[in-house]
């Protein structure tokens, strides 16, 4: 197509004036006064979280705070509780005098029961009538020579535990922990009495798992030092073995770790016999004795401690014996070897990091039933000799109160 001259110049002017009638953008130019408002705003998003931050942290506190007080008021609730209940199946004592006292029940009642009773200890002694142990006294027969039961002694014996405590527990240890996770593998009890508890920490150990533990211990000392509490609250007492406070055939089962070698010779049978009245019918034990005399029944290591004023002929471990005399005197009073939970008790107790070149002697897996119904029998460990193993069989006379 041809286009004339004219109209060509006509279409180029048209060109160039739409071209230009739209303006270009303007550039966009940033400055410092940009710059300071986008910092402002930033500044005060920070501060706004900062704000948040804070509140929270306030609330946090606060609920803390309120949290801890709730938790210190129950502590306070369970404490007046436990020291208004009565103590289950004992007797109580007005003092050290030989006398017959009344035996306490636990009264298991709810809460809400418990919130009506004006005075809980008044109230089950009301009813003690139907579970007074008229039998029991605060003492055995006397004997003579060394004995708790012969009040020539009996001081000296006192005095002498209670210094040794401050040798042996003034870190409040406890012998008998080591042994808790094996024996709760093994076996099911609710009510155990630990027999010569020290300090009293295997009985709060006990308690912490919602065992009913009680305890004795002869000496005065470790239970006013550490367990003023436990004592109070008829938890734990000052006693003899041979002389508890407890309700016959109270306890599924019987701990006392490393306490028999300690007791006077003349003590030992109505120790025994003391344990098995508190028993239940088919009730376990797990008793451990010391097998070897005690460093401080040496003169030299005697004279360098705080009880070198006591004679030599009184011992600390005073009763080191065969395993086998020991099981004749258990098996003398219904307790009879449980080899096969020994056995599982040594397997445990290795399993848990407790080893030794040979399995102690001094350990006793006991069940209880009635005398005579049972074999007094001595098992060799496999691999042992029984000479060496069990002994020399018991030749004393078996004293019974």
């Amino acid at each position: 197509m041809v286009i004339g001259l004219g109209a060509a110049v006509a279409m180029f002017m048209m060109y160039c004036m739409f071209s230009t009638s739209a303006p270009a953008p303007a550039p966009v130019v940033y400055t410092s006064g940009n710059a300071i408002e986008g910092l402002g705003k930033l500044a005060q998003s920070n501060k706004m979280l900062s704000d948040k931050v804070s509140a929270l942290e306030r609330d946090l506190k606060n609920h803390r705070q309120a949290a801890d007080k709730e938790v210190a008021a129950l502590h306070r609730a369970v404490k007046k509780l436990e020291q208004a209940k009565p103590a289950p199946a004992i007797v109580q004592y007005k003092d050290p005098e030989p006398e017959v006292q009344s035996v306490m029940e636990e009264t298991h009642v709810s809460q809400s029961q418990e919130s009506e009773l004006s005075d809980p200890l008044e109230e089950a002694e009301k009813d003690s009538a139907s579970v007074v142990d008229q039998g029991r006294l605060l003492s055995g027969k006397q004997t003579t020579g060394h004995s708790w039961t012969n009040p020539e002694t009996k001081d000296t014996y006192m005095k002498m535990y209670n210094e040794y405590h401050k040798l042996r527990s003034g870190n409040n240890s406890c012998h008998g922990c080591r042994y808790l996770s094996s024996l709760y593998k093994q076996y099911k009890f609710n009510s155990v009495f630990d027999a010569g508890c020290g300090t009293g920490v295997l009985v709060r150990e006990l308690l912490k798992v919602g065992k009913e533990a009680y305890g004795v211990e002869a000496a005065s000392l470790p239970l006013e030092k550490f367990a003023p509490d436990l004592l109070s609250n008829n938890t734990v007492f000052v006693r003899p073995l041979h002389d508890t406070p407890f309700k016959d055939e109270y306890f599924d089962f019987i701990l006392s770790t490393e306490v028999f070698e300690h007791v006077p010779l003349a003590d030992v049978d109505r120790s025994v016999q003391e344990l098995s009245r508190v028993a239940k019918k088919n009730a376990k034990a797990f008793v451990t004795i010391g097998m070897g005399t005690s460093r401080f029944d040496r003169e030299d290591s005697r004279k360098k401690s705080d009880i070198a004023g006591f004679a030599m002929d009184f011992k600390f471990h005073e009763t080191v014996k065969s395993r086998r005399w020991w099981l004749d005197t258990f098996c003398a009073f219904g307790w009879y070897e449980d080899f096969t939970s020994y056995k599982k008790t040594v397997e445990l107790m290795e399993k848990a990091g407790y080893h030794q070149n040979i399995p102690p002697r001094g350990w006793f897996n006991l069940v209880k039933g009635p005398v005579g119904s049972g074999s007094c029998k001595c098992t060799t460990f496999p691999g042992r000799k029984a000479e060496i193993w069990c002994g020399p069989q018991r030749k004393e006379k078996i004293i019974t109160a």
